[in-house]
């Protein structure tokens, strides 16, 4: 089975072109199908967690959206999902040294950050993989699951927060429920309702302002440093 070969693993310098959105839902669904390839079964995979039984499918663009430091921009953000796999045998150590080679083979610098075997000899296996260009593979290999967590290089191209905020929007506008009347508490009128809770209007693009700044705040340095499970948003 050919594996697929990945894409553009030398970093970007400063002031170079940021990848968009599209161009990072497809290197997300490159990653992910590489790894997967490379595991030597492409079937039943699924998106994380694995109880949900959703089939991995990268058209649904079911995504995280995390802040990374790669290009030097506290606004540079990174595409970041995570799949999953019953175990291929009961032992972990196979599939962790299979990833690990090709990795290497791949330019990844990898590095196995836990084994560990209980008493009573539950085992797991942590291994991470980074390129200098943001892009992030996380392996965890149980005698119950493998996962595999997949962040794509970083960037601060606008359409990013164009994707995002549809997205955000498109969920803000769903119905919601009525919020609870303050009335139990002793305020509000006669009716129950408090004029000034049941005239409040939130504006959906400001609270999607506050959780992009509140996020980006938080991207100090590379998010290369972070473990293999170390999500950021969810849509």
């Amino acid at each position: 089975m050919s594996v697929p070969a990945l894409r553009g693993p030398v970093p970007q310098s400063p002031g170079a072109p940021q990848k968009t959105i599209t161009q990072l839902l497809t290197q997300w669904a490159d990653l992910t199908n590489a790894a997967i390839a490379a595991t030597g079964d492409t079937e039943d995979w699924y998106r994380s967690p694995i109880i949900k039984k959703e089939p991995w499918d990268p058209a649904t663009e079911r995504v995280g959206l995390s802040p990374c430091g790669t290009v030097g921009s506290k606004r540079a953000h990174q595409l970041d999902a995570g799949v999953q796999h019953d175990p291929f045998q009961h032992d972990p150590h196979p599939i962790a040294d299979k990833l690990t080679a090709y990795w290497e083979s791949e330019g990844f610098t990898v590095t196995r950050t836990i084994d560990w075997t209980t008493p009573k000899g539950w085992q797991s296996v942590v291994v991470r993989a980074v390129r200098p260009d943001g892009v992030y593979y996380g392996l965890t290999a149980t005698n119950d699951l493998v996962s595999i967590h997949v962040r794509t290089e970083c960037s601060v191209h606008p359409s990013i927060d164009d994707w995002a905020l549809e997205r955000s929007l498109r969920d803000l506008n769903a119905p919601t429920p009525t919020p609870s009347s303050p009335a139990s508490l002793g305020e509000g009128g006669p009716d129950g309702v408090n004029p000034e809770v049941s005239a409040t209007v939130v504006d959906p693009s400001e609270l999607f302002r506050q959780f992009r700044e509140d996020a980006s705040s938080d991207a100090s340095s590379t998010r290369a440093e972070a473990s293999a499970d170390d999500d950021g948003w969810a849509w």
